[in-house]
């Protein structure tokens, strides 16, 4: 083969090359995201919005009192006021506090709780400012399913009915317990239930593996038991929590939460936490690790 034949080639190669597009590997496409759920950093208390892509935006519990001026600047960043609807787990004061403002400097569509008889000045007062401002009110009905568009599907497993126990104790053992559905991935929002409650959702035969979990009781040792758990199979755990609780989360929950191989997380250390959901995988990051994540 002759030199000036291969001198004719190479340049015949090269304008080949120079004629076609650069990236001959097309770049990897990301998906949308369906959801996205904010775990709030309040300290001891939750507070969670849930936003669609179809622009439903949802917030379960409001922290305490305290906390109120914290769920109002995250929820104006994510464009939420008016609210559709506020979903109240149980009506203990780290959950319900800061509801009252959040409804009336924010506004909301709807109302829901469990129905749950609770003789606090704090709870009455929340259900005067929904009167007031003329919020409908729902009562939460295990296996209820609310639509938020895009695919996005929260269910509601419980509270029990009847209630499973009066006074005190019986407030966190009857939590709206809901489960998000958002393809192939869910989180499972667990409110304060104890060990009575998640006893009595694993004998309801209702779908609880979830890719993701909110800790019940902010880590406690009276919630997250061994079959509860196994039967969640978390992948991501999220604790909402005040910085160096002695018992929250309680050493026996993250040993439960280690035994299912399940990533912990505290909002005391990552402060809010946000997750994201396509329809086909998860990831999460936080204000202290702003980088997404994505779970494996």
């Amino acid at each position: 083969m002759s030199r000036t034949w291969l001198g004719h080639l190479r340049w015949a190669l090269l304008a080949l090359c120079l004629g076609c597009p650069r990236n001959t590997v097309p770049p990897p496409t990301s998906r949308p995201t369906l959801a996205t759920v904010d775990i709030i950093a309040v300290g001891h208390g939750d507070a969670i919005l849930v936003t669609s892509a179809a622009g439903k935006r949802l917030l379960i519990d409001g922290g305490e009192a305290e906390a109120a001026p914290v769920v109002l600047a995250r929820l104006r960043s994510r464009f939420a006021c008016p609210l559709d609807l506020i979903l109240l787990s149980h009506p203990h004061a780290d959950h319900l506090g800061g509801l009252a403002r959040v409804m009336e400097d924010c506004g909301a569509r709807l109302y829901m709780d469990g129905g749950y008889r609770h003789d606090s000045r704090l709870y009455a007062r929340l259900l005067e400012v929904v009167e007031e401002l003329g919020i409908p009110l729902l009562r939460a009905e295990a296996g209820r399913q609310i639509d938020l568009g895009s695919g996005v599907v929260l269910t509601l497993l419980g509270p029990p009915r009847p209630f499973l126990e009066e006074g005190a104790d019986g407030v966190n053992a009857s939590s709206v317990v809901t489960r998000l559905q958002v393809g192939r991935s869910s989180v499972l929002f667990a409110g304060d239930a104890t060990a009575p409650e998640e006893n009595w959702l694993l004998g309801q035969g209702v779908g609880l593996r979830s890719t993701v979990l909110k800790v019940g009781h902010h880590g406690s040792r009276s919630s997250s038991t061994a079959g509860f758990l196994a039967a969640v199979a978390p992948r991501l755990a999220v604790i909402s929590n005040w910085p160096n609780a002695p018992k929250h989360p309680h050493p026996e929950t993250l040993e439960r939460l280690r035994a299912v191989k399940a990533q912990v997380l505290e909002t005391a250390r990552e402060g809010t936490i946000t997750i994201e959901l396509d329809g086909e995988g998860v990831t999460w990051s936080s204000v202290n690790h702003p980088r997404k994540v994505p779970l494996p």
